[in-house]
């Protein structure tokens, strides 16, 4: 009978942190990902319709930049996948394994935005349009969005760099 009281206590005291660890992510973090991708859309179909106008006279600098915006923006639809997968799952081993590739996506985004920064930078100083610069400008703002977004995340998850 003390070995069953030292269970049930040992299952008390063990099964409430387990479940705390659970659900890092909710489906709010996963909306925060929609709501950016609904102004990075929003800014997508901007910039192609600036680059296909007639008189769009920078239009390879700006197809460029939507290169560049396209790749950022594929890379944060990995990552809201991912958060969404996480805030989904009902088990916590499930969860734990899916936020260790979300760590990994994550911090990855960080390293690679800083080389699409480099590039974006490069792209608009070569190309003195007001149409390049302007939608430059526009770019690294989303852009700040979906970092500061994705550090939001890696913070909440208590992800560490690789």
């Amino acid at each position: 009978m003390r070995y069953f009281r030292a269970l049930v206590l040992l299952a008390t005291l063990v099964l409430p942190a387990a479940a705390a660890a659970a659900n890092i992510l909710t489906p709010a973090d996963y909306q925060s990902f929609q709501d950016l991708d609904v102004r990075m859309l929003s800014l997508g179909d901007d910039l192609y319709s600036v680059s296909t106008r007639p008189e769009a006279r920078a239009s390879d600098c700006l197809m460029q930049l939507a290169f560049k915006f396209d790749a950022v923006q594929a890379d944060l639809h990995r990552i809201r996948s991912l958060v969404g997968v996480a805030a989904s799952m009902t088990d916590n081993a499930d969860e734990l394994r899916v936020i260790r590739y979300l760590n990994l996506a994550a911090w990855g985004f960080i390293e690679q935005l800083k080389y699409h920064r480099l590039i974006l930078s490069n792209v608009v100083s070569k190309c003195n349009e007001n149409d390049a610069s302007s939608k430059g400008q526009e770019i690294s703002h989303a852009w700040n969005d979906a970092a500061a977004l994705v550090q939001s995340i890696i913070k909440k998850i208590g992800g560490n760099s690789p």
